[in-house]
């Protein structure tokens, strides 16, 4: 019998629909042996599903997704078995919360100046306790009926170069990279096809990427052996997840892809050299 790992999921803790206790109830449904809670820019998913499993429970990975910018691009790299408690990289995550809060409040002033009437407020009863994100403005805006649907709101209103787009504050990837690994942890680039930002993957293998992620709904077969390929030619670790966000449409339910537990071993090993290197 095969068993399968899920290392990309998000909670209502960032920006997806499932508390942390959906997400488990989940993993252990799908009889998973391994998961990781990769919320972005957030190590609070991780924890509190951690606060909620047992000894019986599948393994849970630390990790998280990084937002990171360099020049003309933005791409996310999936950090795993890094030091949840690392202070370095938790203050540049506070920062970053604090600074897309008041992002939020100036999204939402343009939204009122395009004639959309929402406030800040439903933006943060959607967003509960997760820092405020363009999907929580697109949501609140759905619920108001200023538009017919979630992906109308990024088509239309939200999405990079509308006119209610503002920039979020993003890593550079050079201190992204050094961060994990300097908490132990391990990089991976996160689906390589979309926006086809593998083409930055030679950089960034020279910046210390670890990883790359052949496995994700948005990629095609196709692209799959074409990702193994890379990670073959620059010596990466292969990984694999969902990114469930609880949201139809956006990406797979959780356990859904199938991702084969023969890639752990790899993933941990790297790890436990980057811990000997910390």
């Amino acid at each position: 019998m095969s068993s399968f790992v899920d290392l990309h999921i998000h909670s209502n803790l960032s920006d997806g629909l499932h508390t942390p206790t959906d997400v488990l109830a989940d993993v252990r449904r799908r009889e998973l042996t391994a998961f990781a809670v990769t919320d972005h820019d957030t190590l609070a998913g991780y924890r509190a599903v951690r606060d909620l499993t047992n000894d019986s429970d599948p393994e849970l990975v630390p990790g998280v997704e990084l937002s990171v910018s360099g020049g003309e691009y933005d791409l996310h790299l999936l950090a795993y078995y890094l030091d949840p408690d690392y202070t370095p990289l938790l203050k540049i995550l506070e920062d970053f919360c604090n600074h897309r809060n008041q992002r939020a409040g100036v999204i939402v002033e343009r939204l009122n100046g395009l004639g959309v009437e929402i406030t800040l407020d439903d933006v943060i009863r959607v967003a509960q306790a997760a820092a405020v994100g363009r999907p929580h403005i697109a949501t609140a805006m759905h619920a108001s009926g200023a538009v017919s649907s979630y992906q109308m709101a990024f088509d239309k209103y939200l999405g990079n170069g509308k006119p209610a787009y503002v920039p979020k504050k993003n890593f550079d990837p050079e201190l992204a990279i050094s961060l994990v690994h300097e908490a132990g942890g391990v990089v991976v680039l996160a689906h390589p096809a979309i926006e086809e930002t593998f083409q930055h993957l030679e950089m960034l293998v020279g910046l210390g990427l670890d990883g790359i992620e052949v496995y994700h709904p948005s990629h095609k077969p196709k692209q799959v052996d074409q990702f193994k390929h890379l990670a073959e030619r620059f010596r990466l670790i292969i990984t694999g997840g969902s990114d469930s966000h609880g949201r139809a449409g956006r990406y797979g339910e959780i356990g859904s892809l199938s991702v084969s537990e023969d890639l752990m071993p790899a993933l941990r090993q790297r790890a436990r050299q980057r811990k000997e290197r910390a």
